[in-house]
């Protein structure tokens, strides 16, 4: 059974959403290279009076892989580094990994 995980990223503002947005559909080749799989991205808007709109991201690591070791791994790739390429990460300001397990009838498993 794969490792699943919900990332999520919270960016300073609408336009740090849509710069994000476009860089992650450049991650997901270089990710994959690194045995990390995506299954979907999406973006939430800001609440009412916030002004942190949130990109989610559903991942999967092979099972037994070791899940920080494959995501330090990618981090320090030229794929990723390329895809970050003039991106100022502190428009992103919190990043939450949460560890999913499927149930029994998930279609993901």
């Amino acid at each position: 059974m794969s490792q699943y995980q919900l990332r999520v990223y919270t960016l300073c503002s609408r336009k740090a959403l849509v710069a994000y947005a476009n860089i992650w559909s450049k991650h997901i080749p270089g990710m994959s290279k690194h045995r990390i799989t995506t299954h979907g991205v999406w973006t939430v808007p800001a609440a009412p009076g916030s002004e942190t709109p949130q990109l989610y991201a559903l991942v999967s690591y092979r099972d037994g892989d070791d899940v920080q070791e494959r995501l330090l791994a990618y981090l320090a790739s030229p794929e990723f580094l390329a895809d970050m390429e003039g991106f100022d990460l502190s428009q992103i300001v919190g990043v939450t990994e949460t560890a999913l397990t499927p149930t029994a009838d998930s279609p993901l498993r």
